[in-house]
């Protein structure tokens, strides 16, 4: 294989591991400003459901007082009937008593309905709590990772630039050129030829191509030639030990290409 090739293979690989680390060093601070955001809600929706929880008690305890308060008008109420002297005073007192009384079934009606929101509150107290816990451990858990990454990915990154660096200076000028081109518009420069097709745009080589990409005698006038891709313009490459595409796991492209240089 041209050397420029396989030195543009190698690059292609670093930049795409670059552009991994980097997609990865910038997503690990939104993770944690997600994490944070989450347990910011978790935290307004408990303090939220306190807050509703000692409403209602606090409403609860003048329902009482008020209950109290009327039925102890109903005993005086009574005790001034005993000496009621006329039919008028009678028919007043029972009426106060009557209108004391209503009011007493009334606060206790309401006080029933407060029971019932104080338990929709107590169980909204108690997820929130739960979603407080979760998301206080997803926080410190991005924190961790991001602080990981931060360290990894920026000692990683350094590496990959030196080595690269180091491995564009011995390409052609000219062919880094149209790696720099191509790579800058469609995302990668070079692709690999695969079943009589471009990888990367997945359009058919012409069996003359292919032939000169597979079939070259080390030789020939073509030994040295870098050829393209006439759909999308990507550098070719053929590999004889990979037919079929490979599912790479991350970092495994960039050794791949290293260690088959």
């Amino acid at each position: 294989m041209n050397a420029d090739l396989e030195h543009l293979i190698i690059l292609q690989a670093q930049d795409l591991e670059l552009r991994r680390l980097r997609a990865e060093l910038a997503d690990a601070p939104i993770q944690v400003t997600a994490a944070q955001t989450a347990r910011a809600r978790a935290e307004v929706a408990l303090a939220e459901a306190n807050k509703s929880l000692s409403k209602e008690e606090t409403l609860r305890r003048s329902q009482e007082l008020d209950v109290k308060d009327r039925q102890g008008k109903i005993s005086r109420l009574r005790k001034q009937m005993e000496t009621a002297t006329s039919a008028a005073q009678i028919a007043a007192l029972e009426h106060e008593i009557s209108f004391s009384e209503q009011a007493i079934a009334t606060l206790e009606d309401e006080e029933l309905a407060s029971l019932e929101r104080t338990d929709a509150f107590d169980l909204a107290r108690g997820k929130a709590t739960l979603t407080l816990e979760v998301t206080t451990a997803t926080l410190a858990a991005a924190r961790v990772r991001a602080a990981d990454i931060a360290t990894r990915n920026t000692a990683t990154i350094a590496g990959i630039e030196t080595e690269r660096a180091a491995l564009r200076a011995q390409i052609d000028e000219a062919r880094l050129s149209v790696y720099d081109r191509i790579s800058k518009a469609k995302g990668t420069g070079v692709s690999q030829a695969i079943d009589h097709k471009c990888a990367a745009c997945q359009m058919m080589v012409r069996p003359q191509r292919w032939n000169d990409l597979t079939d070259r005698d080390p030789n020939s006038e073509y030994a040295n030639t870098i050829f393209t891709c006439e759909t999308c313009g990507r550098l070719l490459f053929y590999d004889p030990r990979q037919d079929a595409p490979i599912r790479w796991a991350p970092g495994e492209k960039l050794a791949a290409a290293t260690t088959n240089s």
